[in-house]
């Protein structure tokens, strides 16, 4: 079921009260998150954690979203998932309960909005409720299933079929409508891993071909059968679509 927000004016309770989760709580637990927790504004660019950073706080995204990247030596990187409204940064989670530091980098592309718990409050209440620990267990079965995904992905597609499906997904509205990918050639590269030299490359070879239209900063889809011919048999949006 999609996540639906409360209102920015509503009462922390009520922001609570969005997340499955709380409702299972006990009342102790429901008071002690109410006392502890605090409503947080990230304006788009904020940079939240780098790569080594202690992990403060769980982050329970009401609005927004959060990308967590994976950067290398040799200056390239990847995004490994994004957390969607309802949800919860898999790797801070785990940080604050093996407490060991953050191992990748985590930033706001959007104007984001979220509730935090202290990390000690988290690790309190993770041994002594049972919802909580449910909300956590979702969070690794999901992204376990992503990041599996995501491995299939690098090793077994071709970089011209990968940007194809990642255009798609990123642009698809309902099967009629397709929305511009607005996106640098720098933030596509990151989410595919690749260079920015060889995500221009293959853009403009796909507007040569008619498939898109290139634009400052966006991607406008212009033929979306034609891009989904180059992707492979196995379909990228149909593999992303149960994540």
């Amino acid at each position: 079921m999609r996540f639906k927000p409360a209102l920015s004016t509503a009462s922390l309770a009520e922001k609570l009260d969005a997340f499955p989760f709380f409702a299972e709580l006990s009342p102790q637990g429901r008071e002690e998150l109410l006392q502890a927790a605090s409503p947080m504004h990230f304006p788009a660019g904020t940079q939240l954690l780098e790569e080594g950073g202690a992990c403060q706080a769980l982050l329970l995204v009401e609005r927004g979203g959060i990308r967590v990247n994976k950067n290398f030596q040799n200056g390239r990187g990847i995004t490994l998932y994004m957390v969607h409204p309802g949800e919860s940064c898999l790797l801070g989670t785990t940080c604050m309960l093996g407490e060991t530091r953050y191992p990748a980098q985590a930033s706001v592309d959007e104007t984001t909005d979220a509730i935090a718990v202290p990390a000690a409050t988290f690790q309190r209440m993770f041994h002594q409720e049972n919802g909580l620990r449910q909300f956590v267990v979702g969070l690794f079965s999901h992204r376990l299933l992503h990041l599996m995904l995501l491995v299939q992905d690098v090793a077994s597609r071709k970089m011209d079929e990968r940007l194809a499906g990642f255009l798609l997904q990123q642009a698809g509205g309902s099967p009629d409508l397709f929305y511009p990918v607005t996106m640098s050639h720098d933030q596509i590269a990151t989410h595919l891993g690749t260079a920015r030299e060889v995500v221009s490359r293959l853009l403009h070879q796909l507007a040569r071909e008619g498939l898109v239209d290139l634009r400052r900063r966006q991607v406008i889809i212009k033929n979306p059968e034609g891009l989904q011919n180059r992707c492979e048999e196995t379909d990228f949006e149909e593999k992303t679509s149960v994540l």
